[in-house]
């Protein structure tokens, strides 16, 4: 499967996108995708948020730890993660490390009011087999909580609801995340001029379902290349900075969870960004298949 990375943004504008890299020197704040690895595979991959208490009276204090580990040290890993608050990007972790087989890292988050917290993280391997192959380890991990932080009840937390009133919370928060994100995604679809119901629709959020499963359509190796690719263009044009069309660069916190639209005839994906100030921003890449 090759790939290609356009980014389009506002007038619909095709950037090209390329790679270069050293088989001897492992460049800092890139993701490569090279063909999977059969031997090296990540024995823990995880992502954690946890309450901590209030830190006044009108914050309360969340932990988010991130942390993965292979089955043998390999030439270089890399961890990434994206934590969205109510259907926004609140922030962002990243760590790498020469021949390494563990990466851990945590920040303490401040948060006001009753939130949904939903963080995504990508866990990334180089492993140099010899000196003339290359190879990839991947996997991704996730974690959610519900929040609760009112006038009218008691500081906590939830990710499945046990009672009647963190039930009723959760349909609210819900409600109205899925509200904002769809005016958004709507918005970037008119923009764009893309009709939505050529493709199927995948919120970054959802990403890490398709750790085990295929896309529809695709083979689960083929989804698994294809993720690959993904997040080699995330980290690039979204994680590192939104790139406008006259060359600025737009902090990506405070933009709508990204949409991935996977084209229903399997020739390319989208993604598309509303960031902080309302510039719509798009990705793309071309899918050619190959047979598995």
């Amino acid at each position: 499967m090759k790939k290609f990375w356009g980014f389009v943004v506002s007038v619909s504008i095709l950037i090209g996108i390329s790679y270069y890299f050293s088989k001897t020197l492992a460049v800092k704040e890139s993701i490569i995708f090279f063909p999977l690895s059969e031997e090296i595979e990540f024995t823990e991959a995880i992502t954690t948020l946890s309450l901590i208490g209030k830190k006044s009276s009108d914050k309360h204090v969340l932990e988010w730890d991130v942390h993965s580990k292979t089955n043998e040290e390999i030439y270089l890993r890399q961890d990434l993660s994206l934590l969205f608050v109510d259907g926004k990007l609140t922030a962002k972790l990243a760590e790498w490390e020469d021949k390494s087989q563990m990466l851990a890292q945590y920040e303490k988050v401040t948060g006001e009011d009753s939130n949904l917290y939903e963080a995504v993280s990508f866990h990334y391997g180089e492993v140099h087999v010899n000196d003339d192959a290359i190879e990839s380890v991947q996997q991704m991990s996730q974690d959610y909580l519900y929040v609760i932080d009112s006038s009218f009840s008691k500081l906590s937390s939830f990710r499945v609801p046990s009672t009647d009133e963190e039930k009723e919370w959760k349909d609210i928060l819900d409600h109205i995340q899925s509200q904002q994100l769809q005016y958004k995604w709507d918005r970037l679809f008119d923009h764009f001029k893309i009709d939505p119901s050529m493709y199927e629709q995948i919120p970054l959020t959802d990403l890490p379902s398709y750790n085990s499963k295929p896309f529809p359509g695709f083979t689960e190796k083929q989804t698994q290349t294809i993720i690959g690719t993904l997040w080699e263009g995330l980290y690039k044009e979204f994680f590192l900075g939104l790139k406008r069309k006259d060359g600025s660069v737009e902090d990506p916190l405070g933009s709508s969870v990204p949409l991935i639209l996977i084209a229903k005839d399997r020739s390319h994906l989208r993604v598309l960004i509303e960031g902080k100030n309302g510039y719509s921003y798009q990705l793309y890449q071309r899918i050619t298949m190959s047979e598995d």
